[in-house]
């Protein structure tokens, strides 16, 4: 008679949890559907299952949505329960028969509220509003101490090597001589780039009864001032050379001369205008174009018996180079 009294008293005070449970749930609780249970566990199960629900809801805010539908089904001793929210559905059981009648309910009821905050891991949360990020000042990197005792030098302030061809109008009366030219500079600042060379050419010309043959060799300096407009720089300046020449005449057959050389120095001063072009500044090669006009101040002469003058290095001359130079 006891037992009976207390299981009547366990039923009315979950009927009464039951009963304030859904009087406080929220009007948008899931629905929840309960198949092949006992009625033992089927009565308090909705009720047990959204309060829990309700429960996980408020604990997370209002930022996430509660499951569309709960469906729980017996077999035996375990319960299945499947869960269904935003068109995505799951599921899990759970084994009750280590539990006693009264804590099944509020076990299930876990699990399920277990399985619904799973799903809503994978649902985001709503964005927060954007902050505007702030304005960035980028500053470039403060030279070092070696960047700014030795800034880097563009490809015409470096020492170059440049060699190429020449020819040049000279003598009395005036041969063209054909040869190399090689030249090493080395800039003074942005104005000023002193230039040693060396040229050698040859050359003749047919003179009375004899061909004349020229062979010439000279080297000198230039102080070249020059101003530099993007790749383009522009140079005049003046200079000397000093050098050595050879002059042999060779008669004509059936001449009655003999035919001699002779050799002596040669030079004097001179001026120079050169434009080079460098395709990259900072690199090379550099291309040049030269003009150089001087005149003999230390002349040689080729005579015909001593006395009769055929041909001289003597007075102006004129000279036109081309050349490709190379930093070094």
């Amino acid at each position: 008679m006891s037992r009976l009294l207390t299981r009547a008293l366990v039923l009315t005070l979950l009927a009464s949890e039951r009963a304030q449970a859904e009087a406080s749930l929220p009007p948008s609780a899931p629905d929840v559907e309960v198949t092949d249970c006992p009625a033992e566990l089927a009565s308090p199960l909705p009720a047990a299952v959204r309060l829990e629900l309700d429960v996980l809801l408020r604990e997370r805010g209002a930022t996430r949505a509660p499951p569309d539908r709960v469906s729980l089904r017996c077999a035996g001793e375990r319960v299945r329960i499947e869960v269904t929210m935003s068109s995505a559905k799951r599921e899990s059981s759970l084994d009750v028969g280590a539990l006693s009648p009264d804590h099944r309910a509020r076990a299930i009821a876990l699990a399920t509220a277990e399985l619904v905050h799973s799903m809503s891991m994978g649902v985001p949360e709503a964005p927060p509003p954007a902050v505007p990020a702030k304005a960035t000042k980028v500053t470039e990197p403060a030279p070092t101490e070696q960047e700014v005792s030795h800034p880097p030098r563009r490809g015409w302030q470096r020492s170059s090597l440049a060699v190429g061809g020449v020819a040049q109008w000279l003598g009395k009366p005036a041969a063209v001589l054909f040869g190399a030219r090689a030249a090493f500079r080395s800039p003074v600042g942005n104005l000023l780039v002193p230039t040693l060379f060396a040229e050698g050419s040859t050359g003749g010309f047919h003179a009375h009864s004899a061909q004349i043959s020229i062979a010439a060799l000279s080297a000198g300096a230039v102080l070249g001032f020059g101003l530099t407009t993007g790749s383009v720089r522009v140079e005049l300046g003046p200079g000397a050379r000093l050098g050595w020449v050879r002059l042999t005449g060779e008669p004509d057959p059936g001449v009655a001369l003999e035919g001699h050389g002779v050799s002596a120095a040669w030079g004097g001063p001179e001026a120079r205008a050169r434009v080079a072009v460098s395709p990259s500044p900072e690199r090379s090669p550099s291309f040049a174009f030269e003009l150089g006009a001087g005149f003999v101040a230390l002349p040689v002469r080729g005579l015909v018996d001593g006395s009769e003058r055929v041909y001289a290095v003597d007075g102006p001359w004129l000279s036109v180079s081309a050349e490709v130079g190379f930093g070094i």
